[in-house]
Order: structure tokens, then C-alpha cells, then sequence
């Protein structure tokens, strides 16, 4: 058994679920009331994660002090896991999800409406009631503040209530996929889990020196916590000087995009336990992105695809069509490769297949299979109540669980914190399908979609991912108990995320939050389903052939790499490579150091110096905490710590 032996059977205890839920609850307060008020570095925007590590080192430091003075009551190996495991999902569902953007989504359409838009017209008629408030009052005073501050349930709790059905299927079928795919990616593949390694390193071992021991981490830990304290500072005392990681950028050919050059950390580490060809992968079909967007602009076939919303505006649409392209084929992919294990687990749940075992899940693959079908046909009836026809609602629940699977995927075996889907489920309904085979109401529909299928920067399938694959690295015991620790910690955050939003918004206004969420995200998807009412067309000319060339180069990338061993490029990066951004530098510089590493110092130098990159993770979560928490008792609002942090 790996570990500290006997101590690592106990997993999800009383101590471990009180202080996993207590920690989630504050995590979920906490990080949203920095968006809103503090208004410090993001620790819940990226799948990064790094509220949940914060914490957890704290955890790991309080632990460690109780260990010393009453061993008895402190929290043994396991236990920490599924202390780690809560924070990670409550990280998750404070962070850029449907969460934080639903309360913008539910009320934008009313509180902007103005003569100019129109919106009256065009988007309230055809909006539904049943998932909305309704109350032009009580929305203006959500916006404005109330005069008591008095929050008015009655236009919020049955509209919450419908949102929570979708919102317990959605992750619940998340959670399910996982549980289906875990024995695949983990045992099977063995994918590389590099965002599992450093929580792992805390968690220490048996005969392993503990990781905060080891010199090197703090080496590593310096560098951002001492570059981003600086920066903290400086927005303190303006004397003092900022720091930038931005390199600039690079112009390799006259007339193609300049390459942004910049470092970050923590992808810097995080890239380190990345295989070489996932690397170099990442890193070439960013560059090939590149000449692509270059070449599209010099002949005038560039263009953006105006019935799309503002969240696929960012490049081309025929990169981004072929992006979804890729990642169709890339699910795919996973499936066939999978299609033996898939096979096994559909045998267990129908037939009861004694030769195939599931005791080591959280949960029987029988109560996975039927919770994924279950929360998908909710979800279907749930969207199809709100106007979207039925087939459309399967389209845009297959579109956006591709995204959610590119994602979890990339995160898993590239390390990949910062991205999001390249296309979300309804820009590719929209552009697939066109408004005016949806109709006014199924517009609207997609509009309210806005709330979940785009713009995830932070996933809770991602994290469940890693969740799953730290209890088989630690042979966690007692893992069906934490099916339901999940859904309490899920439950518990939802309930504080939310309602702390609320309380905050009657009490100050909620355009005095955040503006990002109280004003673009309560706009994109009115703008977006106005223009559609407006002018409603067809399919978008060109995306399914676009797309479906996509898929063709996805499928023969995927060939290449399982047919030649030697091919250096995994097919991993093409599907995300126009939303790396200046990510892709700090990979090919770890790439580099790696190379360099295990040809001149081999395995041994390899290992030695991991605790040094586990430290740069480390450090840069620890500083967005330390320095929000600072803010805090401080009073500051709007200290941020510049492009050393990741959000």
C-alpha cells in the first residue's frame, strides 16, 4: 500500500467531512466576496485552482501544529485527501461556472432593456417565467441596491429552485463520466495528472521526506510569492516598482499575428510533469494556429461569424469551427480507445458482470450509468421547457459536454490551467443549426444557456478528475461514502455562493460588484439572442464543412500518433490551440528545462528537482491568498497582482 501504511486506510471520516465542508463553505464566501468586494487576484478563476490550495496548505500547516500537540485528533493521510478533494470542488463552484454567471443571466434581460436595444420587444416576450424572477422593482433594487437591504424571496426561490434541478443534473452527470472514465484514463492510459502531483507531494508518504521540508520547494515557492508581494506593495505604495513576467511579443513572419511571449509560474510548474510530446504538441499547434489565423487574414478568408455571441468572438470562425471539429473527434477518440473498459462497465451495470469491479469507485458503475442517463434526460426536459426544441436540446447538451470532456481531457493529460472550450454549446447550435429553424422561443432558450454551456474557465468535472485519481493514488478507503460527501459539499457551496451574492447585491448593488458579471455577462446573451430575433438566418455558410475539416485533421493527427511511435507532436494542443494564449511559452520553456534535465542529469535529476517546480504552484496560490486576505483586514479593493498571477 502506498503512503503512511495503516493511517492512509482512513479516508472519509467525521474530522475529515466536518473540516472538508467547513473548509468548502468558507472557500465558496470567500472567494466570492473577493470577486465582488475585494476585487483581489481571482483565486476560483482558472483550473488552477488556487483558493483550494491556499487553504489546504493552511490545513496542512494547522495539521501539522495539531500533530505536534494533540496527535490524537489530527487528520491522518487520508482524511487530508478528502479535506483536499472538498476544497477542490468548492474552488469549482465559486469560480467562473454556472454559480456566479446565473444571477447576471436570470436578470439582464430586464434590468438593461433600454429604447435603444430594444429588448422589450425582442427578448422579454419570448423569455420563460418559471426559471426568471419577475418584479421590475425588486430586479432595479438587485442592481441598485435596496433601501434596507432586504433580499425579496418571493420573486427568487421557485426560480432558484428549477435552476438548482438543472444545476444537481449537470454536475451530477459530471460526476458520473468521471466515475465511467477513471479506471480508463487512470490504470489503463495512465495519464499524467499533472495538476495531481503537487496535493500529492503534501500528502507526503511513508519513508518520504514531507514536501515543505525539502529545501528546493521553497526555492521554487520564492519566486512568485516574493515577485507577486512586490506587486501587492506597489499597489500600496506606488514607489515601489511593479514586476512584469510579459516578455513582449515575437513577429517571426511580417503580416502573422504576433506571438505573445510571457511567463506564468505555475504553468511553468505545472508543465514540468507533462509528457515531452504533449508539450511539444501544445506548443506546435499553438504556432500552427498562428501562420493559420495569418494566412486566413492575407487571403480575406478570415471573417467572425456575427450570429455567434460575444464568447466566439475572439478569433476566426473557421479556426473555431475547426476546433470543434477536433474535439469532436478527440471524444470520439477517447471513446474507442476506451472501448474495451466502456464495454466491461455497460456489463456490470446491466448484466451485474461479477468479473467486472467497481468496488474501488465511488460509486457502482450501475448507479453511474443510470445517473449520467438520468440527469441528461432532465436536462433535455429542462431545456426543452424553456423553448429549445427537443432534438436542438440534445445537439446543445452534446456540443457542450464535448467541451466539458476537451477540457477535463486537457487538463488531465496536458496540465493545461488556463483555457476555456473553443466552442460552446450555443454558438455551435446557432451556427449548426440557424435562428430561424430554432424560432423566437428557442432563442431564448439558448440565451439562457449562457448561464452554464460558456465561457467555464474553472470545471467541476476537471476537478473531479483529479479527485479521483489522487484517492487511487493514495488507495483511498471508504470511497462510496464520498459520493454523497459531494453532493453535500456541492449543496453547501451552491447554497453560500448564491446567497452571499444576493445579500451583497441588495445591500450595495450589484453593478457596484463586479462588472464583469453584472454587466457584461448580464448583457452577452440578451445581445446575442436580440440580434438573432432581429435578423434570424439559417445554418452558418461554411461551418459544417469547416468543421468537418477539423475532424479530418484531428482524425489523422490521432492516426500519426498511434501508428508512429516516433511522431513528436501530440494531437492533444490542435483542438485548443486558439485559446493557449501566451500560455504556450511557459510550456515550451518547461519542455525545454525538461529536455535539458533528462538528457544531461537523467531520471535522477528529473526527481530531484521536482519539489523546486511543485514550489512555483505553490507560491503563486499561496500569494493570491496571503495578499487577498491582506486586502481584506486592509480595506483595499482592486489589488491585483499583476500577470505573475494566473487570474
Amino acid at each position: 500500500m502506498n503512503g503512511l501504511g495503516a493511517e492512509t486506510g482512513k479516508g472519509c471520516t467525521g474530522k475529515a467531512l466536518i473540516v472538508g465542508l467547513l473548509g468548502a463553505v468558507c472557500l465558496g464566501l470567500g472567494s466570492t466576496y473577493n470577486d465582488m468586494i475585494i476585487k483581489g487576484s481571482g483565486l476560483a478563476v482558472w483550473n488552477l485552482t488556487p483558493g483550494a490550495i491556499f487553504l489546504f496548505f493552511i490545513v496542512i500547516a494547522g495539521n501539522g501544529l495539531v500533530r505536534w500537540t494533540y496527535p490524537r485528533i489530527a487528520l491522518v493521510r487520508g482524511e487530508l485527501a478528502v479535506v483536499f478533494f472538498l476544497l477542490l470542488l468548492a474552488n469549482t463552484l465559486s469560480g467562473r461556472g454556472l454559480p456566479v454567471q446565473l444571477l447576471p443571466v436570470m436578470t439582464g434581460a430586464y434590468y438593461y432593456a433600454t429604447p435603444e436595444n430594444n429588448w422589450k420587444e425582442l427578448v422579454q416576450p419570448f423569455l420563460p417565467d418559471w426559471p426568471l424572477p419577475q418584479g421590475d422593482e425588486a430586479i432595479r433594487q438587485f442592481y441598485e441596491g435596496a433601501p434596507d437591504g432586504a433580499i425579496p424571496w418571493e420573486i427568487w426561490l421557485w426560480p432558484l429552485a428549477w435552476w438548482a434541478v438543472f444545476g444537481l443534473a449537470l454536475f451530477l452527470a459530471m460526476i458520473c463520466l468521471m466515475v465511467i472514465v477513471r479506471r480508463q484514463w487512470v490504470e489503463h492510459e495512465r495519464l499524467s495528472y499533472p495538476m495531481v502531483q503537487l496535493p500529492l507531494a503534501l500528502l507526503g508518504g511513508q519513508g518520504q521526506t514531507p514536501l515543505l521540508q525539502r529545501g528546493l520547494v521553497w526555492i521554487g515557492f520564492a519566486v512568485p510569492f516574493v515577485l507577486g508581494s512586490i506587486n501587492a506593495l506597489h499597489n500600496y505604495y506606488a514607489i515601489i516598482p511593479q514586476v512584469s513576467l510579459s516578455l513582449g511579443s515575437l513577429e517571426i513572419v511580417r503580416g502573422m499575428p504576433a506571438l505573445g511571449l510571457g511567463l506564468n509560474p505555475s504553468m511553468v510548474g505545472f508543465s514540468y510533469f507533462v509528457p515531452q510530446n504533449v508539450a511539444s504538441g501544445l506548443v506546435f499547434f499553438f504556432l500552427f494556429n498562428r501562420v493559420q489565423s495569418g494566412l486566413l487574414t492575407q487571403i480575406a478568408w478570415g471573417g467572425k461569424d456575427a450570429s455567434m455571441g460575444a464568447y466566439s468572438q475572439y478569433t476566426d470562425s473557421i479556426i473555431i469551427y475547426q476546433a470543434m471539429g477536433g474535439m469532436l473527434v478527440l471524444v470520439l477518440g477517447i471513446l474507442w480507445v476506451g472501448r474495451e473498459h466502456l464495454r466491461a462497465v455497460f456489463s456490470r451495470a446491466l448484466r451485474g458482470d461479477q468479473n467486472v469491479a467497481d468496488g474501488d469507485e465511488i460509486m457502482s458503475y450501475r448507479a453511474a450509468v443510470a445517473g449520467a442517463a438520468v440527469s441528461f434526460i432532465i436536462m433535455t426536459i429542462w431545456l426543452w421547457r424553456t423553448g429549445i426544441p427537443l432534438p436542438v436540446a440534445v445537439m446543445l447538451l452534446v456540443g457542450s459536454f464535448v467541451g466539458f470532456m476537451t477540457i477535463t481531457r486537457v487538463v488531465a493529460q496536458g496540465g493545461v490551467a488556463s483555457m476555456f472550450p473553443p466552442s460552446n454549446g450555443p454558438d455551435f447550435v446557432i451556427s449548426g443549426v440557424g435562428a430561424s429553424l430554432l424560432g423566437f422561443k428557442g432563442t431564448a432558450g439558448l440565451a439562457l444557456a449562457y448561464a452554464w454551456g460558456v465561457d467555464q474557465l474553472i470545471l467541476l468535472m476537471a476537478a473531479c478528475a483529479n479527485g479521483l485519481k489522487l484517492f487511487t493514488e493514495i488507495d483511498l478507503a471508504g470511497r462510496r461514502r464520498m459520493f454523497w460527501a459531494i453532493l453535500a459539499t456541492i449543496v453547501l457551496t451552491l447554497s453560500s455562493v448564491i446567497g452571499l451574492t444576493l445579500y451583497l447585491a441588495y445591500e450595495h448593488g450589484a453593478i457596484n460588484l463586479s462588472s464583469f458579471y453584472f454587466n457584461n455577462v448580464a448583457q452577452y446573451p440578451y445581445n446575442f439572442m436580440s440580434k438573432n430575433v432581429q435578423a434570424p438566418q439559417g445554418p452558418s455558410p461554411g461551418m459544417w464543412g469547416h468543421t468537418w475539416v477539423g475532424a479530418a485533421i484531428m482524425g489523422v493527427l490521432m492516426w500519426l500518433q498511434y501508428r508512429f511511435v516516433w511522431w513528436p507532436f501530440h494531437p492533444l494542443g490542435f483542438p485548443i490551440s486558439c485559446v493557449f494564449g501566451t500560455m504556450w511559452f511557459s510550456v515550451f520553456v518547461a519542455w525545454a528545462i525538461k529536455g535539458a534535465v533528462l538528457k544531461y542529469g537523467g531520471l535522477r535529476l528529473f526527481e530531484r528537482l521536482k519539489p523546486m517546480f511543485l514550489g512555483l504552484i505553490l507560491g503563486e496560490a499561496v500569494v493570491a491568498g496571503f495578499w487577498v486576505v491582506v486586502d481584506y483586514y486592509a480595506g483595499m479593493q482592486g489589488s491585483r497582482l499583476g500577470n505573475i498571477i494566473m487570474g
